[in-house]
């Protein structure tokens, strides 16, 4: 088995040792990051669409990099990470992670289950707070972390999280899920690129009926404090939320967006992956939102536009 487990506080961490794929090296990646925000001993990959964001990389060491031919990396890149050059790195880096992934199927899957008396079911090294509340028919995956004052209603499901204190999840609300990311093979075939990553949330936060809530692909999820979710609602992989965002009933937020504090999506709309949504902003009913929205200003309709009232006469 290429893919080892370490036992660690908050649970077991997959290592991979890079000198399987490069004998000059020999340091182990235990996840995967996004060359936007990397992390030491974690893989990734970089096209010439995203060549700029290497200077991210400056304090970084000890990472296994799939790189587009073509790119120029500086030097204190390669001196300090495994470096694989390739025409096609996204392609690469899935089939290195679907590795991954089938190897910790594998080992998650030798894990057991446990039915507790209030009739839910939960995983290995899991730790839940203070006068939890869990209903009958949740399921509380392997090494979740859950706050003090939980209410965990009925059909539930947590996988790969950090809750904090005080969560309301609704009924059959799925946290930790896959996310749907996709490149292809070379025969122009589908592939999944699988999601390593958690999902992180916050105190005083509400997870709506039915809520679809991706784990990280490139990194983690992030759900901040106050953060309110109604029901039907979707959080791509990588999303993060700042304070006291709200999003109302049926809305999709697609991986990689940014909403920054106290920003307000409207009820059915739509927010394409990888924009921001500033601060105080008002995102409508029903809007397609297909670029980066300002702090403090109203946007409608499709695709979404500066929302300005007319006036009587």
């Amino acid at each position: 088995m290429l893919l080892s487990f370490t036992e660690k506080e908050g649970g077991g961490v997959m290592e991979y040792n890079v000198h399987h794929i490069s004998s000059q090296h020999d340091f182990a990646i235990s996840g995967v990051s996004y060359i936007g925000n990397p992390k030491s001993h974690t893989a990734m990959f970089v096209t010439k669409k995203v060549e700029y964001l290497l200077n991210n990389m400056d304090g970084c060491f000890n990472c296994l990099i799939f790189v587009e031919k073509g790119i120029s990396v500086p030097p204190y890149i390669l001196n300090c990470n495994c470096i694989v050059f390739s025409d096609n790195p996204q392609r690469e880096y899935a089939k290195f992670v679907n590795d991954l992934y089938n190897e910790y199927v594998i080992e998650e899957r030798r894990r057991r289950y446990t039915q507790t008396q209030e009739g839910y079911y939960v995983g290995e090294n899991v730790i839940i707070g203070k006068n939890a509340y869990i209903e009958p028919a949740c399921f509380i995956g392997h090494n979740v972390l859950i706050g003090n004052n939980a209410c965990i209603l009925s059909g539930a499901v947590i996988k790969k999280s950090s809750i904090g204190d005080n969560i309301l999840v609704g009924e059959n609300a799925v946290i930790g899920a896959m996310g749907f990311t996709m490149t292809e093979d070379e025969n122009g075939n589908k592939l999944r690129m699988p999601t390593l990553g958690n999902v992180c949330i916050g105190n005083n936060v509400e997870i709506g009926v039915h809520d679809n809530i991706s784990c990280g692909s490139g990194g983690d999820t992030i759900i901040e404090d106050f953060v309110k979710l109604d029901a039907l609602v979707h959080i791509g992989h990588d999303v993060y939320l700042g304070k006291n965002v709200e999003i109302t009933a049926g809305s999709v937020i697609g991986g990689f967006t940014r909403l920054e504090n106290n920003a307000y999506i409207g009820v059915n709309a739509s927010v394409r992956n990888r924009i921001n949504i500033g601060q105080n902003s008002i995102v409508g009913m029903g809007a397609t939102v297909t670029r980066s929205v300002e702090p403090n200003i109203t946007v409608a309709g499709n695709p979404a536009r500066l929302f300005a009232e007319k006036k009587e006469c």
